[in-house]
Order: structure tokens, then C-alpha cells, then sequence
């Protein structure tokens, strides 16, 4: 079969692998977005998945705009019959969703309809999510609400953050869209999604990763999980020599019988890290980065700072 593969994350990768390698369906091309600065001070670096596809022996193309213009007659002249996105970045125009002859296939990480969006793991992970869902779909010009021709249930571990389910994810969805694939001459069952049961996931925002110590302990957590890797937890510690220090949080986590305090009180420094009173229960935020500094554990922040109990994180 002629195959397309449109795709730039992480995500994308096992599935790109899989078609690769895979009788049949290794892709004639692929489209990522274009070679963009992905560290702070460092050059301009090619996707991950333009890197991977370089690296797998397949033709790159980055483009700005897969539906309109030259990476459009490109597309057309590579006559796919099928084109399988994943996290692929742009909105796909008529021009393209009508091309192929088995349409644009597209991996989305959630139990669709619930999270249409570019954030699912995320916004999920946010409300305390666990059972979730994969779903493997053909695109149409509304975002994420074409019909669904393979789902598989998902449990969102718990001990994991975005990050690593996004991962995880990606993995599991590959052998998803190589089944899809091979039953796409036959003829695949598609069903409608039910527009009663939608729900959104938009792009995560940089007030997304600011934690408040009102809400309990669980929500705390969760926050913490879900904006990994980016924009990341982000509280502030009150100090009367420095004033407002800046904390960044990678890992937390329950605490469990922790004692009381008011909301954002330092109840306890342990191995674990630096136990925090919440609006219910408590946290124990166990890896911190400070601004400018490396991560580290927790504690070792708290002994650089010569934290005790009793001090106080902003609410």
C-alpha cells in the first residue's frame, strides 16, 4: 500500500518505526514541521521524527504548510493511498483529507469523543483521570470528530507523569494503526463518534503549571504529573532574606499522615522531600529546580536553603 506518514513529536516515533519496518506499508515519504530551536540557547535542530525518518533511510520533507502550495503537489505526486498522522502539528485541509483513497488516519491518545484536542494525556492527567483510552480515526475537516475505526481501553498509571504516558501512548498506538492498516482493502467497520459525550483538551497554558496550595493534596499531584514536560509545576517559597524565591517542581506526591497546617506550611523535612500543607491532606514535594540551578532532590534544596518547618510557600 502507498503510504504517507505526517507526524513530529516523540509520539509519533513507534509508529513510524513499525510502518518502516513493516511488508507493505514503509512510507514513501514523510512531512514534519519545520527544524526549529529546541533548547533555550541551542541551533536549530530537525524534528524528532525528521531526525528518525533520516535515520530509518525514508525522504523528509518540512514544510510550514502540508496543504497548500509545492508540499501539496509533492503529496499529490506521491499518489498515497492512505496518509497516517500522528501529532502532526497543522490542520489538514480539504485538499488533503480527500486525497488518499482510504483517507488520512490519524492516532489520538484518549477514548475519543472524550479530549478533542492537542493536549488529551495532559488535560486528562489534570483531572485525575486513570481509565482512559486510544483510538485510531479518520480524519475529517472538524477537529478530532471523525469516525472511529479502532479503540482500545487504557490505564493511565498513576505513578507516572504526562511525559511518560505520552510515551507510553505512543508505544501502544502503533500496533494499533498496523491493524487498521491491514484491514483497510477488506474494508474496516467505522463507527460515529456520539456528540453527546465531547469533551476538550486545548493546548496547555504556562499558568497551567502553577501550583496553589488551597486545593488538597491529590489535585496538587496531579497538576505536578500533567505538566510534564512542560510548562512544569511552578509555586514560590517566601523567604525574608531573598523574599519570593522561584521553585520549580518535577516530582510530588501524597503525603500520608503528614499532620495539619495552613495551606502552603512547611510541616516536615524528610528522605522523601519537603512535606507541604494543602487545602485537604498534604504534599511532599520530593525533586525542585531552582531558577538557574540544576533538579535536585528536595531535601537537598531544603538544606541549601536551610529550610525548616514552619516556613511558608505562597498560596
Amino acid at each position: 500500500m502507498r503510504t504517507v506518514f505526517l507526524g513530529t513529536p516523540e509520539i509519533a516515533l513507534p509508529t513510524l518505526r513499525a510502518m518502516a519496518a513493516a511488508d507493505g506499508f514503509r512510507p514513501l515519504a514523510v512531512f514534519t514541521q519545520p527544524a526549529a530551536r529546541r533548547k533555550r540557547r541551542g541551533k536549530e535542530e530537525s524534528s524528532p521524527v525528521g531526525a528518525e525518518a533520516r535515520a530509518l533511510g525514508l525522504p523528509v520533507h518540512e514544510v510550514e504548510a502540508v496543504s497548500k502550495g509545492e508540499p501539496l503537489e509533492l503529496l499529490r505526486e506521491l499518489q498515497p493511498e492512505v496518509v497516517v498522522v500522528v501529532a502532526f502539528g497543522q490542520i489538514l485541509k480539504k485538499a488533503v483529507l480527500e486525497l488518499p483513497r482510504h483517507g488520512c488516519l490519524n492516532f489520538h491518545p484518549s477514548m475519543l469523543p472524550a479530549y478533542r484536542g492537542a493536549a488529551p494525556v495532559q488535560r486528562a492527567v489534570l483531572e485525575g483521570v486513570v481509565e482512559s483510552g486510544l483510538t485510531v480515526m479518520r480524519l475529517v475537516k472538524k477537529l478530532d470528530a471523525g469516525p472511529i475505526l479502532l479503540q482500545r481501553p487504557w490505564h493511565m498509571s498513576e505513578h507516572k507523569n504526562a511525559e511518560e504516558l505520552l510515551e507510553e501512548a505512543g508505544e501502544l498506538g502503533a500496533p494499533m494503526m498496523l491493524e487498521v492498516l491491514a484491514q483497510l482493502d477488506a474494508g474496516i467497520e467505522e463507527r460515529v463518534q456520539d456528540e453527546s459525550g465531547v469533551t476538550f483538551a486545548p493546548p496547555l497554558e504556562k499558568t497551567d503549571g502553577v501550583l496553589c496550595f488551597k486545593d488538597s493534596a491529590k489535585m496538587l499531584v496531579n497538576r505536578v504529573r500533567a505538566v510534564q514536560p512542560w510548562p512544569r509545576g511552578e509555586c514560590r517559597l517566601l523567604d525574608a532574606e531573598r523574599g519570593e524565591v522561584r521553585v520549580l517542581v518535577h516530582r510530588a506526591e501524597v503525603a500520608e499522615n503528614a499532620g495539619s497546617g495552613a495551606p502552603g506550611e512547611v510541616l516536615t523535612i524528610n528522605k522523601q522531600g519537603i512535606v507541604v500543607a494543602c487545602g485537604e491532606g498534604a504534599v511532599c514535594l520530593n525533586e525542585l529546580q531552582l531558577e538557574g540551578k540544576p533538579r535536585k532532590p528536595a531535601r537537598d534544596v531544603a538544606n541549601g536553603l536551610r529550610l525548616k518547618a514552619g516556613a511558608r510557600f505562597k498560596v
